[in-house]
Protein backbone atom coordinates (compact mmCIF):
# COMPACT_ATOMS: atom_id res chain seq x y z
CA UNK A 1 0.00 0.00 0.00
CA UNK A 2 1.02 3.59 -0.44
CA UNK A 3 -0.28 6.67 2.06
CA UNK A 4 -0.70 9.81 0.81
CA UNK A 5 -1.77 13.02 2.68
CA UNK A 6 -4.76 14.06 0.58
CA UNK A 7 -3.18 17.56 0.26
CA UNK A 8 -3.01 17.19 -3.14
CA UNK A 9 -5.04 19.57 -5.55
CA UNK A 10 -6.02 16.48 -7.37
CA UNK A 11 -9.70 17.33 -7.96
CA UNK A 12 -10.33 20.33 -9.97
CA UNK A 13 -12.90 22.89 -7.76
CA UNK A 14 -11.92 21.73 -4.42
CA UNK A 15 -10.28 24.02 -1.95
CA UNK A 16 -8.57 22.33 0.68
CA UNK A 17 -6.74 25.48 1.77
CA UNK A 18 -8.81 26.53 5.03
CA UNK A 19 -8.94 23.43 6.79
CA UNK A 20 -7.02 21.76 8.79
CA UNK A 21 -5.00 18.30 8.94
CA UNK A 22 -4.71 16.01 6.48
CA UNK A 23 -7.33 13.80 4.14
CA UNK A 24 -4.87 10.77 4.59
CA UNK A 25 -5.00 8.02 1.26
CA UNK A 26 -4.10 4.34 1.52
CA UNK A 27 -4.12 2.57 -1.66
CA UNK A 28 -2.85 -0.76 -2.78
CA UNK A 29 -0.03 -0.53 -5.50
CA UNK A 30 1.54 -3.29 -7.06
CA UNK A 31 4.42 -2.69 -8.68
CA UNK A 32 4.91 -4.83 -11.87
CA UNK A 33 9.23 -4.99 -12.41
CA UNK A 34 9.03 -8.26 -14.47
CA UNK A 35 10.09 -6.16 -17.72
CA UNK A 36 13.31 -4.27 -16.10
CA UNK A 37 16.67 -5.45 -16.75
CA UNK A 38 18.81 -2.50 -15.17
CA UNK A 39 18.65 0.13 -11.84
CA UNK A 40 17.34 2.73 -14.36
CA UNK A 41 14.87 0.85 -16.15
CA UNK A 42 13.38 -0.15 -12.71
CA UNK A 43 13.68 3.89 -11.55
CA UNK A 44 12.28 4.57 -14.71
CA UNK A 45 9.30 1.28 -14.47
CA UNK A 46 8.83 2.27 -11.02
CA UNK A 47 8.11 6.95 -11.90
CA UNK A 48 5.40 5.77 -14.76
CA UNK A 49 3.43 2.97 -12.95
CA UNK A 50 3.20 5.58 -9.76
CA UNK A 51 2.08 8.61 -12.16
CA UNK A 52 -0.31 6.50 -13.97
CA UNK A 53 -2.73 6.20 -10.85
CA UNK A 54 -5.56 8.33 -11.08
CA UNK A 55 -6.13 11.48 -8.65
CA UNK A 56 -3.25 9.65 -6.72
CA UNK A 57 -5.18 7.08 -5.26
CA UNK A 58 -8.12 9.28 -3.50
CA UNK A 59 -10.31 7.27 -5.74
CA UNK A 60 -9.81 3.48 -3.83
CA UNK A 61 -10.71 5.05 -0.45
CA UNK A 62 -13.77 6.31 -2.33
CA UNK A 63 -14.98 3.42 -3.18
CA UNK A 64 -13.97 0.99 -0.86
CA UNK A 65 -15.87 2.93 2.32
CA UNK A 66 -18.08 5.36 0.51
CA UNK A 67 -19.45 3.36 -1.93
CA UNK A 68 -23.11 2.08 -1.84
CA UNK A 69 -22.71 -0.69 -4.06
CA UNK A 70 -22.36 -3.80 -2.39
CA UNK A 71 -21.06 -5.75 -5.10
CA UNK A 72 -17.72 -2.90 -4.91
CA UNK A 73 -17.64 -3.27 -1.13
CA UNK A 74 -17.33 -6.55 -1.07
CA UNK A 75 -14.74 -7.04 -3.69
CA UNK A 76 -12.29 -4.27 -2.47
CA UNK A 77 -12.81 -5.45 1.02
CA UNK A 78 -12.13 -8.86 -0.20
CA UNK A 79 -8.80 -7.95 -1.53
CA UNK A 80 -5.61 -9.50 0.51
CA UNK A 81 -4.12 -7.14 2.58
CA UNK A 82 -0.61 -5.70 1.87
CA UNK A 83 2.03 -6.22 4.27
CA UNK A 84 3.97 -3.37 3.64
CA UNK A 85 3.06 0.22 3.76
CA UNK A 86 5.33 3.05 2.46
CA UNK A 87 4.71 7.01 3.51
CA UNK A 88 6.76 9.43 2.10
CA UNK A 89 5.71 12.49 4.18
CA UNK A 90 7.91 14.88 2.07
CA UNK A 91 10.48 17.73 2.61
CA UNK A 92 10.04 18.91 6.06
CA UNK A 93 13.03 21.70 6.32
CA UNK A 94 10.48 23.30 3.52
CA UNK A 95 7.97 23.65 5.96
CA UNK A 96 8.63 26.63 7.75
CA UNK A 97 11.29 29.74 6.80
CA UNK A 98 14.79 29.44 9.49
CA UNK A 99 12.89 32.87 10.60
CA UNK A 100 9.45 31.54 11.09
CA UNK A 101 8.19 31.68 14.72
CA UNK A 102 7.64 28.10 14.49
CA UNK A 103 10.10 25.16 13.89
CA UNK A 104 9.87 21.41 14.14
CA UNK A 105 10.79 19.96 17.52
CA UNK A 106 13.42 17.41 17.27
CA UNK A 107 12.64 16.06 20.74
CA UNK A 108 11.16 12.74 21.38
CA UNK A 109 7.20 12.79 20.93
CA UNK A 110 6.69 9.50 22.80
CA UNK A 111 4.55 6.55 21.40
CA UNK A 112 1.53 7.68 18.79
CA UNK A 113 0.04 4.37 18.64
CA UNK A 114 -0.95 2.03 21.73
CA UNK A 115 1.37 -0.80 22.09
CA UNK A 116 -1.73 -3.03 22.75
CA UNK A 117 -3.56 -1.54 19.64
CA UNK A 118 -3.70 -3.84 16.43
CA UNK A 119 -0.76 -3.68 13.79
CA UNK A 120 -2.65 -2.44 10.33
CA UNK A 121 0.33 -3.42 8.48
CA UNK A 122 3.76 -6.16 9.51
CA UNK A 123 5.86 -3.24 8.31
CA UNK A 124 5.42 0.08 8.06
CA UNK A 125 8.55 2.67 5.99
CA UNK A 126 8.28 6.27 6.58
CA UNK A 127 10.04 8.37 5.01
CA UNK A 128 11.05 12.75 4.89
CA UNK A 129 13.79 14.90 4.70
CA UNK A 130 14.91 16.73 7.35
CA UNK A 131 17.55 19.15 7.66
CA UNK A 132 18.46 18.42 3.89
CA UNK A 133 18.68 14.47 5.04
CA UNK A 134 16.77 11.52 3.94
CA UNK A 135 15.51 10.29 7.34
CA UNK A 136 13.50 6.41 7.00
CA UNK A 137 11.60 4.94 10.06
CA UNK A 138 10.74 1.21 10.08
CA UNK A 139 8.44 0.30 12.47
CA UNK A 140 7.81 -3.57 12.89
CA UNK A 141 6.31 -6.36 15.43
CA UNK A 142 9.28 -7.83 17.28
CA UNK A 143 6.57 -10.88 17.62
CA UNK A 144 7.33 -11.38 13.56
CA UNK A 145 10.19 -9.77 12.48
CA UNK A 146 13.55 -10.28 14.10
CA UNK A 147 15.61 -7.09 14.41
CA UNK A 148 18.40 -7.95 12.29
CA UNK A 149 15.90 -9.09 9.18
CA UNK A 150 14.76 -5.40 9.18
CA UNK A 151 18.52 -4.45 9.87
CA UNK A 152 19.52 -6.33 6.76
CA UNK A 153 16.32 -4.54 4.72
CA UNK A 154 17.00 -1.06 5.50
CA UNK A 155 20.66 -1.97 4.24
CA UNK A 156 20.19 -3.12 1.49
CA UNK A 157 17.47 0.00 0.83
CA UNK A 158 20.36 2.38 1.68
CA UNK A 159 22.59 0.46 -0.90
CA UNK A 160 19.63 0.33 -3.69
CA UNK A 161 19.16 4.52 -2.60
CA UNK A 162 23.21 5.07 -3.18
CA UNK A 163 23.52 3.04 -6.02
CA UNK A 164 20.43 5.41 -7.72
CA UNK A 165 22.20 8.10 -6.73
CA UNK A 166 25.65 7.20 -7.95
CA UNK A 167 24.73 6.02 -11.34
CA UNK A 168 22.49 9.98 -11.45
CA UNK A 169 25.34 11.62 -10.82
CA UNK A 170 28.01 9.38 -13.44
CA UNK A 171 25.36 9.71 -16.10
CA UNK A 172 25.66 13.18 -17.87
CA UNK A 173 22.41 12.54 -19.90
CA UNK A 174 18.34 13.15 -18.41
CA UNK A 175 15.94 10.16 -18.97
CA UNK A 176 12.08 11.34 -20.00
CA UNK A 177 9.78 8.60 -19.33
CA UNK A 178 6.42 9.25 -20.88
CA UNK A 179 4.47 11.32 -18.02
CA UNK A 180 7.14 14.38 -18.78
CA UNK A 181 5.84 14.70 -21.79
CA UNK A 182 1.42 13.80 -21.48
CA UNK A 183 0.63 16.17 -24.43
CA UNK A 184 2.67 14.04 -26.52
CA UNK A 185 1.47 10.70 -25.86
CA UNK A 186 4.52 9.09 -27.00
CA UNK A 187 5.95 5.58 -26.36
CA UNK A 188 9.06 5.08 -24.14
CA UNK A 189 10.52 3.61 -27.62
CA UNK A 190 9.70 6.62 -29.41
CA UNK A 191 11.28 9.06 -26.19
CA UNK A 192 14.39 7.18 -26.67
CA UNK A 193 14.49 7.53 -30.29
CA UNK A 194 13.33 11.15 -30.48
CA UNK A 195 16.40 11.95 -27.58
CA UNK A 196 18.99 9.60 -29.27
CA UNK A 197 18.76 11.89 -32.46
Amino acid sequence: YLEGHGREAVIAGVDTSRTVGWFTSVFPMHLDLEKVDDLLDTLMSVKEQLRSIPNRGMGYGWLRYCSSDGEIIQKLSARPQAEIIFNYLGQFDQVFAESSTFQLAQESYGLTNSPKATRSHLLQIIGKVMGGQLQMNWAYSTNIHRRDTIENLAQCFIETLRSLINHNQSNSSTSFTPSDFPEAELTQEQLDQLFRN
